[in-house]
């Protein structure tokens, strides 16, 4: 087969798994993100070393990616069904390592897109809901225009979360990627004073407001007007645009979200060696994220619990402290947010500065001699099912009407308002068109099937010490390497990706009942493949005699069609063999040690998959003689396969020598999954055995 038709019938595959995954229940991981990326697809293709591709799964959906492998808070982790068993997968990093690992191919792929609709779109804002509307507008084919007040795209990725978790150079990745397909930028203008919202109205058929929540809170407290107080938003603007702030020796911190963790670490790395928090929650209470708190008292921060800011303490305009009152609940008995104290009980906490982190507003200001109607509470009035605003053509997305979320919670706003948009300047219906992403998930993972999934450690990541980190606003932490990353991404159970069964095919003859480690099919008139069961190890396909059985996250033709490329020509003036060698990667992973120049690596998730005919396909190609390198019995990624794989390598051996081929040029090997050299040794051991017997009549 040409490599032009193995592509097209690739492409043709990836096509049929897209829609077939569309009619099942998503991965748990899929399911939480909110913009449902396809994490199963790519972590199996980070684990096969395809890294460029898992970068087409992961920015086919997200155009604010590289801002997601710093800072997403991943719920994709929280709901892995290895949770049950150990650990859940690490997502994030394993995304991140995709992206890095993709660079110059993502940087090729960038390029402008045709401007097919006779239409303009204006987007103010440019956070991660503007710019994934405006990403997906620009595919659409229309002209768009950014409007952005400050010198950078990005809204508040670029301007209030600091360099330390967020690169700026990291940043410009998802930027570049959506600025290459033609759309106009207008940075360093702001509405109302570099241009007037009735122009950008005249100047486009439709218009995005994404300006998010860029103004911080004050509290209304005696004292808090004056120098030595500030607010977070300002202070955070401040770390962008490097500018230093005098903050004294002494800062205080009122708030326990995620702002206020990066205030508070920001301010350490402003030199500040005492640095001090004081929220209403307690230690289990607070908004911050777990990993975000447990840093900050690493670099030497401290956290005052279940106290409330009563006044600010000042001797002349000199802040002296703040003076606190003590909380005796944060919730009411409906889990409302109404604070209760006891006065009886105060304190004063010294600091020379006080910085406060109680929550953002929009800055709507611009609105104010528009006809874009505003509640009572400061937010743009607009309807969820349409985004439309209450001026025809105007619409609205983001944290400046749903309220304070994630990036990634901001940037499935921007989806859905970009398709708004372009059904309304087609004329079209909106309500109802735009994508959802509440998805029916697979089940848990049944107790009995958890006990069979060997516990492995999650990969950590290593972080700058504290001592390091603290000195500058430089990212602290490391990205995994790709050792480490593919050992990660075997990790992964494949939720989703598992087989399935075409009941016209089907005989109900219980083989894959019958040979199945996790006991997922059940057979009445055709055989059912209970996905939450599946653990895709893909021992079924190769067994049904039907060929009834495929699988979700790979092509089970895919080996033996791309076989004559991974062989390629065969010297027949060689004076070493031609060794294919299957290798299990869960372990050694797909680059993670050297093999000889002769032997001929094929990676496979598990040597389950492997099939009799793929290890003909190589002799047949011209091999001299084929591997099956197998992880130890007790280091398997999955149980029961021992037998079946040993199994199938006799029949192929069995097979060979019915055509007068020794029996001996196929073996399964054993490697130690403990010591990734002795997947090289084995294939070296057995390639010097292939050498002895002789080599075949060349094949090129």
């Amino acid at each position: 087969m040409s490599g032009e038709s193995v592509k097209e019938k690739r492409e043709s595959y990836l096509e049929r798994v897209a829609a077939l995954k569309e009619t099942r229940p998503y991965s748990p991981c899929r399911a939480a993100c909110p913009v449902n990326t396809d994490v199963q697809a790519y972590v199996g293709l980070i684990a096969q070393g395809r890294y460029s591709e898992a970068f087409e799964v992961i920015r086919s959906v997200n155009p604010i990616a590289s801002v997601c492998s710093m800072i997403c808070h991943h719920p994709c982790e929280q709901a892995c069904r290895r949770c049950t068993v150990d650990e859940p997968l690490s997502v994030r990093h394993l995304k991140r390592f995709a992206l890095e690992s993709s660079a110059d191919y993502r940087r090729s792929k960038r390029k402008l897109v045709q401007k097919t609709r006779n239409k303009s779109i204006g987007i103010i804002g440019s956070g991660p809901s503007g710019l994934t509307a405006a990403n997906d507008l620009a595919d659409l084919g229309y002209q768009v225009t950014i409007y952005e007040r400050h010198p950078v795209l990005g809204g508040m990725l670029a301007t209030a979360i600091p360099p330390y978790r967020l690169p700026r150079e990291t940043l410009q990745e998802d930027i570049d990627d959506v600025v290459a397909k033609g759309v106009e930028v207008k940075t360093n203008c702001e509405i109302g004073r570099d241009i007037t919202m009735s122009d950008i109205l005249k100047g486009h058929d439709a218009v995005l407001i994404a300006v998010g929540l860029s103004q911080s809170r004050s509290l209304n407290i005696p004292g808090v007007e004056g120098p030595g107080v500030l607010l977070a938003i300002p202070f955070l603007e401040d770390v962008a645009f490097n500018r230093r702030p005098d903050l004294g020796d002494k800062v205080l911190v009122i708030g326990g979200g995620n702002v206020a963790m990066d205030v508070a670490r920001s301010a350490r790395r402003f030199g500040v060696k005492d640095v001090e928090m004081v929220c209403l929650e307690s230690a289990e209470e607070m908004p911050a994220w777990k990993w975000e708190v447990d840093e900050a008292l690493e670099e030497g921060i401290t956290i005052s619990h279940r106290w409330g800011p009563k006044a600010v303490k000042r001797e002349g305009d000199k802040v002296k402290g703040l003076e606190v009152v003590k909380v005796t609940s944060v919730f009411d008995p409906e889990g409302r947010f109404n604070p209760t104290f006891d006065n009886s009980q105060t304190k004063l906490i010294g600091a020379d500065t006080i910085i406060i982190t109680i929550g953002q507003m929009a800055n709507i200001s611009f609105l104010k001699d528009s006809q874009i109607k505003v509640d009572e509470r400061g937010r743009v009035v607009w309807d969820p099912k349409t985004h439309m605003s209450s001026v025809n053509g105007v619409f609205v997305s983001g944290e400046v009407v749903t309220g304070p979320g994630s990036a990634i919670n901001a940037a499935a706003s921007g989806h859905r308002s970009a398709m708004a948009i372009h059904l309304y300047l087609q004329g079209e219906k909106i309500e109802g068109a735009l994508p959802t992403y509440e998805k029916e998930k697979i089940a848990a993972l049944p107790a009995d099937v958890a006990e069979k999934i060997n516990r492995e450690p999650r990969i950590k990541i290593h972080h700058l010490p504290p001592e390091t980190r603290c000195t500058a606003f430089t990212a602290f932490e490391f990205s995994y390497d790709e050792e480490a990353a593919l050992k990660e991404a075997g990790r992964c159970r494949g939720c989703g990706g598992g087989a399935v069964v075409d009941t016209k095919k089907c005989m109900a003859c219980l083989t894959c009942q019958r040979i199945c480690p996790y006991g997922a099919p059940v057979v009445t008139a055709w055989s059912e493949i209970r996905p939450e069961f599946c653990q895709a190890c893909g021992l079924c396909a190769p067994e049904c005699p039907g060929e009834a059985i495929s699988m979700v996250s790979y092509d089970v033709r895919e080996l033996r069609d791309t076989m004559q490329s991974v062989v390629g020509g065969v010297d027949p003036m060689r004076q070493e063999p031609v060794i294919v060698a299957f290798l299990c990667t869960h372990h050694v992973g797909v680059q993670g040690f050297e093999l000889q120049e002769n032997v001929r690596k094929v990676p496979v998730h598990c040597t389950s998959r492997i099939d009799v005919i793929d290890l003909l396909k190589a002799m047949e190609c011209g091999a001299d003689g084929v591997a099956v390198v197998r992880c130890s019995d007790n280091s398997c990624k999955y149980k029961g396969i021992k037998n079946r794989v040993t199994a199938r390598v006799s029949q192929a051996k069995q097979l060979i020598g019915m055509l007068g081929i020794e029996a001996g040029r196929i073996e399964i090997l054993t490697a130690d999954a403990h010591d990734r050299n002795s997947y090289a040794a084995v294939c070296a051991e057995f390639a010097g055995r292939i050498k002895e017997a002789g080599l075949r009549t060349a094949k090129s």
